[in-house]
């Protein structure tokens, strides 16, 4: 047999080759031509997965993780240096849902700070905006995640521009804006979404978020405490509306009277149907409270005075629940008056013949008279401060908490969505100074004055001593002894004058200045006070506003802080 054919024998005998003739076989082909068939469809597989991961890719926003450069070249606005400088800022916010764009503004006229949403109220903004401006001082860029526009609604950063913004939307961030006192803009920045990848952690009391510079394209990370940059009114405000201690109450009145309407002539007259009049001080040395005056009207125009039955008294744990509550009462919202008051805030004669102005108080709940005194539709409570100021509260008609002031209640979770509530009560305030406050000083009547020498014995001029008497030199010795006892007690009682003088004057000139800061202060309040019509919450409103029956109880009985009158109560 010849060695060629010995190999090929051997070829066609060994497993690998059987086994590659076998699945040639079975496949029904020549092995060079099927192979290459199999490689070629394994091949467009891999080059189909590979082309979709690269488009995948392509479209995937990446976060470019860029060299970070030196702190200076971090500072997203380099060239807003000093707080100082700022002059306003604006927040636009875009509501989705309503597809509406939501301005506010906080700006300095006329060196007061004013929320020019709000009719111009003043703001209690210098430190509020110091804050909210320090964190665009002192933002730095943490890395560049994108240079893209494609990538801005991915990160939440495109800009609310009117122009531009179309309903369903998606990706709008918020607009910051800081401008000096030359209206210039000085800082514009973008906030998108905020970073929320596991292991991005921020630094105490700010988040990550994606931000960028209004008008530039590329897309950063920050850390950034947005709360700074609230848009709620009662955030830049001053919300304890009379800025008083609870402490410090020494009397309250409750005036219960209604508004009605009669007719006479053939045309509707409001009247004032009163009801109770009650009058309480409180002692703070015996932390008592005690009736001072009670009218009653009875449906009349004149009152009767009474007194407690034998099994009432006072309800001292609503007047208390009543004095704690008057510090707490928070401004949620306000409306501009009319003009036309005095000094005192009364109405003038050209405010009660102006018809607008007058709708403009009767549609809040207020009627102004002739007489200048306003009457609200639901009575007044007087409270009376130990320092002399009184503050008159006049209760209107009910409201709505509209707006943001209806969210942030909405946002109370612990409360079920069923019970809560975004109503408000209009309240007028005005501040007067009462002398019946202060106590007055008591002033010492003041000693006689005691003339030089009225103890010592006078003797008529050319009487000849006595026969006993003492040698000349001893008796002019006692003479100036006397003499200078009554010099000593006259200067006694003079200096005891001056001292009785010095202390009523002391006393009086306290009392003096304790009227003058009382008027003072009763300016300032009323500076404050006179231009607005404020709302308050009803929780708040319920607490302050009381009448005889809550406050007058069986005796004996403990009745739940602002719980209903108990019975008995007249």
């Amino acid at each position: 047999m010849m060695a060629s054919d010995k190999r090929d024998r051997a070829r066609r005998a060994s497993p690998e080759r059987r086994g590659w003739g076998d699945e040639t076989a079975a496949r029904g082909g020549d092995d060079g031509h099927g192979a290459s068939a199999a490689w070629g469809r394994t091949a467009a597989f891999l080059a189909a997965g590979a082309a979709m991961l690269l488009a995948g890719f392509a479209v995937q926003p990446r976060q470019v993780q860029q060299v970070v450069k030196p702190e200076a070249e971090r500072d997203l606005f380099p060239e807003l240096t000093d707080v100082q400088k700022v002059a306003a800022l604006e927040i636009l916010k875009y509501d989705e849902e309503l597809a509406t764009l939501q301005p506010f503004k906080v700006v300095q006229t006329g060196g007061l700070w004013v929320l020019p949403s709000h009719e111009n109220y003043p703001a209690d903004a210098r430190d509020h905006l110091a804050a909210a401006a320090t964190e665009l001082v002192d933002l730095k860029s943490l890395d560049v995640v994108s240079t893209s526009p494609a990538d801005h609604e991915t990160y939440g950063v495109i800009e609310p521009d009117p122009e531009k913004i179309k309903p369903g939307m998606t990706g709008v961030g918020e607009l910051i804006e800081i401008r000096d006192g030359s209206g210039a803009k000085i800082a514009r920045l973008v906030v998108g979404k905020e970073d929320k990848r596991p292991g991005a952690v921020p630094g105490q009391g700010k988040k990550l978020r994606f931000v960028r510079r209004a008008g530039q394209d590329p897309v950063y990370r920050v850390e950034i405490d947005t709360s700074k940059f609230t848009t709620r009114f009662d955030d830049w405000i001053e919300k304890d509306l009379l800025k008083l201690s609870p402490w410090d109450v020494r009397r309250v009145t409750l005036d219960a009277y209604t508004l009605g309407a009669v007719e006479s002539g053939g045309r509707l007259r409001v009247v004032q149907d009163r009801k109770d009049r009650i009058e309480v001080a409180y002692d703070d040395k015996d932390a008592k409270w005690s009736l001072v005056r009670l009218e009653a009207y009875g449906g009349g125009a004149q009152a009767k005075e009474e007194s407690l039955a034998e099994g009432e008294e006072l309800a001292a744990t609503r007047l208390n629940d009543l004095r704690n509550a008057l510090g707490d009462i928070k401004i949620a919202d306000v409306r501009r008056k009319p003009a036309g008051r005095s000094a005192d805030l009364k109405a003038e004669e050209k405010f009660t013949g102006d018809e607008e102005a007058v709708n403009s108080m009767r549609d809040r709940g207020y009627l102004p008279r002739e007489s200048g005194d306003i009457l609200s539709i639901d009575g007044e409570t007087i409270i009376g401060m130990k320092d002399g100021v009184e503050y008159v509260l006049r209760f209107g008609a009910p409201t709505s908490l509209g707006g943001d002031l209806a969210g942030k209640a909405a946002e109370d979770e612990a409360e079920p969505e069923e019970t809560r509530d975004t109503s408000g009560r209009f309240l007028l305030v005005m501040a007067r100074f009462n002398e019946a406050l202060l106590t007055k000083p008591v002033l010492d009547p003041l000693p006689e004055e005691a003339p030089a020498g009225a103890d010592a014995p006078a003797e008529p001029e050319g009487t000849p001593p006595a026969a006993d008497a003492p040698p000349p030199a001893e008796g002019a010795a006692d003479l100036l002894k006397a003499a200078d006892e009554a010099e000593a007690k006259a200067q006694a009682a003079l200096e005891e004058r001056r001292r009785v003088e010095r202390e009523n004057r002391r006393r009086q000139e306290e009392y003096d200045d304790a009227v003058k800061a009382a008027q003072k202060r009763v300016r300032e309040l009323n500076g404050r006070f006179a231009d607005w019509y404020y709302v308050v919450p009803s929780k708040e409103y319920s607490k302050v506003h009381l009448d005889r029956a809550a406050i007058v109880q069986p005796k004996g009985a403990t009745p739940a802080a602002g719980g209903p009158p108990l019975p008995g109560g007249a």
